[in-house]
């Protein structure tokens, strides 16, 4: 399962998690994924100023949990 965003809450013996985005592993297309990363590594590295490296990186962060939720099935 890949998590986007959100946060975790423990207590008496409960885990509430609060997420903006869940995508099965099973539903993830690898090729497309792993696409997804190289595009992402890519704009991260043309990025200019702040705002730009910001969203490079918010989709690179995305991008990888994708691909590692790929790979804790395969």
């Amino acid at each position: 399962m890949a998590l986007m965003g959100g946060f975790a809450r423990i207590g008496n013996n409960e885990i509430t998690i609060l997420v903006n985005d869940a995508e099965k592993s099973s539903d993830i297309d690898p090729q497309e994924a792993q696409q997804a990363l190289e595009i992402a590594e890519a704009n991260l590295r043309k990025a200019e100023g702040k705002r730009q490296t910001i969203e490079a990186n918010l989709a690179l962060r995305r991008a990888r949990t994708r691909v590692e939720a790929i790979n804790t099935i395969s």
